[in-house]
């Protein structure tokens, strides 16, 4: 991995992101490339500080705030250049989920950090974050975290999986993970009652992926739990592990919907970072959903 992409907003939680991908370029020298995506704000808030004056005051607002976002990035590329990191920013105007789409599909990054402060309740049914449909839709690792992350501390890899297929894609994504943090892979099956797989079979899955594809440095878990994702947070929990790592198949319009998206839901209700890679391969068929 060579580049990093980091979307920022300059909360809180994008600096939470920024830095973890500070401390993982100074460590394999990659670059850092952010963006800030400055959205155009509505014609009612225009009239009422433009007094009526749309276009002409609301164009001068925008230009405004341009100049306010790129002397904050400047900052945060000079302070990146005196740790020897290689940076680049650029600003665009839209939405945001739409911005970075193009970005991806442009100028692929190996890796994507973003901070997230998760959905709940109505508004994760409705709304829905611009974090989960980049987590949905991206074609490369995406890491999302709520705190503050330290490289070092990352030692303990969970990797939640219940199917194998495109396993060759899936392992090969995993060392590379593996190798990027250093750290210890726990390979996890979880049983619910509704989708139950003896030990013994689930045990045996585990392990004749790890050696068909040669992993390394690694454990295999059968975990029971009511619910798949809870299993997951719990399994993390009791193994007191750093990260957790999903493959999604990257589902829209009436797929995900049927489906659910297992990736986003534990994107959304877990403490700890989430890393989520796809597994349409680039030089693969995708699977073809409905779309709305």
């Amino acid at each position: 991995m060579k580049t990093i992409l980091v979307p920022t907003d300059f909360s809180e939680h994008a600096n939470y992101a920024l830095d973890l991908a500070r401390q993982l370029a100074v460590k394999h020298g990659m670059e850092i490339k952010l963006m800030h995506v400055v959205e155009q704000p509505s014609a009612p808030y225009i009239t009422a500080v433009s007094g009526g004056m749309h276009d002409q005051l609301g164009n001068v607002y925008v230009m405004r705030f341009i100049e306010k976002v790129k002397a904050q990035l400047e900052v945060i590329t000079s302070e990146l250049a005196k740790e020897g990191i290689e940076s680049e920013y650029q600003i665009k105007i839209g939405n945001p989920y739409r911005n970075i789409s193009t970005e991806i599909k442009k100028e692929p990054s190996e890796l994507i950090i973003m901070g997230t402060h998760g959905t709940t309740g109505i508004d994760e049914m409705l709304v829905g974050s611009n974090t989960e449909k980049v987590v949905r839709n991206a074609h490369c690792p995406v890491i999302t975290l709520k705190g503050p992350v330290t490289l070092e501390d990352i030692n303990d890899l969970v990797f939640a999986a219940s199917y194998f297929d495109r396993g060759e894609y899936m392992a090969l994504e995993l060392k590379n993970l593996q190798q990027l943090f250093e750290a210890k892979i726990h390979l996890l099956t979880i049983n619910t009652p509704s989708n139950f797989l003896s030990e013994r079979d689930g045990m045996s899955n585990l392990l004749q992926f790890a050696k068909e594809h040669h992993l390394q440095d690694y454990t295999v878990n059968i975990y029971n739990d009511l619910m798949e994702e809870e299993g997951i947070r719990h399994f993390a929990e009791d193994r007191q592990a750093d990260m957790i790592v999903m493959a999604t198949h990257g589902r829209t319009g009436i797929g995900h919907l049927l489906s659910g998206s297992l990736s986003e839901q534990v994107v959304n209700h877990a403490d700890l970072p989430v890393i989520t890679f796809p597994l349409r391969a680039k030089k693969s068929n995708p699977v073809k959903d409905v779309v709305l």
